[in-house]
């Protein structure tokens, strides 16, 4: 029986991994251009925060890698990180333009 409940959890846990990483990939695929000078937060806006301090404010043209979407009510905020190695949270539109290449 012990087998049995060692493999049953195994396998939630394998799934879980697939799931989890399927997620991250495919929100890899986003493209986030800079096209006007936008915050880059060091929280989690999706998890309203009472306040959020800057990490810095990006330039237009700036590249950005993205690392995870979110979405709260009425946004979508980015985890990206920048060419100089900054990573933070950006908000769709504010300044952001976002792009999916999937």
């Amino acid at each position: 029986m012990l087998k049995r409940s060692a493999f049953a959890l195994l396998f939630v846990v394998v799934i879980g991994m697939v799931l989890w990483g399927g997620d991250v990939l495919g929100d890899r695929k986003y493209r986030a251009d800079v096209i006007a000078a936008a915050p880059l937060y060091s929280l989690p806006p999706h998890e309203y925060p009472s306040s959020n301090p800057l990490v810095s404010t990006l330039r237009p043209g700036e590249h950005l890698r993205v690392l995870r979407v979110r979405y709260g009510k009425d946004f979508e905020a980015l985890k990206v990180e920048t060419k100089d190695g900054h990573v933070g949270w950006v908000i769709g539109g504010e300044g952001i333009k976002v792009a999916s290449r999937g």
